[in-house]
């Protein structure tokens, strides 16, 4: 159920890839323009998953993720009646702000009811679940594209919304509030603060986003990258893309295996050790001009396995610091990781300049500084 309702993120951001060269046609616009709208997104959702930590926290899950459905279901509607490019940012930063408010109750979710190593365990079996969505994402976009045009995806993602609203009204387990919190404007701020002082969960926080980020950098060119630069067709995009889920999916099924032997931080600091070598890698063959199809393939699917090997550790491993503030604690998590994201991703199509140069900078810098603030910040005190 938690995975059904995290892959809100996935289906809105990837379901829509194969139709960015139809949208900036549609809107007539350079496809890098479309390309912000997935930055939009990301933004809107790091926004979503701010007020909604607290707020489930306050209030209580369910409440919060009907208001963000509602929003995400809204957005999704609009999007397809947008007039011009504006519109598009306008409808995709309120989708978004929804879908991250509904998301961020996930996570807290399972500190409500696992620590330590079984909630590693259970964040990797949602981000099994989670997986299947940017497997499926491309190809469904691309057919409901060929079928009945790019607005047709958006109206999927209202129809998902609803599905979502009846999983978390009839399936979903109620949690009420821990008694003797701070008024709500108060936890708004505290609750927060009391995050950003723990110096060991701001390392697993840190890591976590920028090693996001550097999987994101990717998803926001990628149509770039092997539509336009290698010449692959929307029809076979999907593929290509696909390719990295599965990945993905080997290293969720890898992770569950390491997690009887290791412990949960060791396996996020291996992760991140690789997908630092694989993105300095890739930078080195583009700046050296030896980048190939078959070169960057096997890489990205390293920079992004990493991060589903990596990220469900990383949540845990900072989960088990806290117990009131588990919902603060994800929504940092979750504000931070989409709000790198999406400025990273800003910076990529201010950057850009028609050549995989930009994108593999900003993937090596990320994955490395992903490393740093791991190793720099998670170690206890003697």
């Amino acid at each position: 159920m938690l995975g059904a309702l995290v892959a809100l993120g996935p289906l809105a951001i990837d379901t829509y890839l194969p139709a960015l060269l139809n949208m900036a046609g549609h809107f007539a616009v350079e496809i890098h323009d479309v390309e912000l709208s997935v930055s939009v997104y990301v933004i809107g959702v790091a926004l979503g998953q701010w007020l909604g930590g607290p707020l489930s926290d306050h209030f209580g899950r369910k409440p919060v993720a009907y208001t963000g459905l509602l929003l995400f279901f809204v957005g999704s509607l609009c999007i397809p009646i947008s007039e011009n490019i504006t519109g598009l940012y306008l409808f995709r930063f309120i989708q978004a702000v929804g879908g991250g408010a509904t998301v961020v109750i996930a996570a807290a979710s399972v500190r409500d009811h696992f620590t330590g190593q079984a909630a590693a365990g259970v964040m990797t079996t949602i981000g099994l679940v989670m997986l299947i969505a940017p497997l499926v994402a491309p190809a469904l976009g691309s057919t409901l594209l060929h079928l009945a045009g790019w607005q047709s995806i958006f109206y999927m993602l209202a129809g998902y919304g609803v599905l979502v609203f009846f999983i978390v009204r009839f399936l979903l387990p109620k949690v009420v509030p821990l008694p003797g919190g701070e008024p709500l404007r108060q936890r708004l701020f505290t609750a927060y603060g009391r995050v950003l002082k723990n110096r060991a969960a701001m390392g697993f926080i840190l890591a976590n986003g920028l090693a996001f980020s550097a999987m994101f950098t990717f998803i926001t060119d990628a149509a770039f990258l092997y539509m336009d630069y290698f010449g692959i067709s929307s029809k076979v995009f999907p593929l290509y893309f696909g390719a990295n889920v599965l990945t993905m999916l080997s290293m969720n099924r890898l992770n569950v295996l390491l997690l009887r032997r290791y412990a949960s931080a060791g396996i996020f600091g291996v992760a991140l050790t690789i997908q630092s070598l694989a993105g300095l890698t890739l930078l080195g063959l583009t700046l050296a001009g030896y980048l190939t199809l078959w070169a960057v393939v096997p890489l990205v699917m390293l920079i992004c396995g990493m991060v589903a090997l990596g990220m469900p550790n990383g949540i845990a491993s900072f989960l088990s610091l806290f117990e009131r503030d588990s919902g603060a604690a994800t929504g940092l998590n979750g504000t931070l990781q989409f709000l790198l994201a999406g400025l990273i991703g800003v910076l990529l199509g201010i950057w850009h300049d028609g050549t995989p140069v930009p994108m593999a900078a900003l993937m090596a810098g990320s994955s490395l500084a992903a490393f740093t603030a791991y190793r720099l910040l998670t170690r206890a005190p003697r």
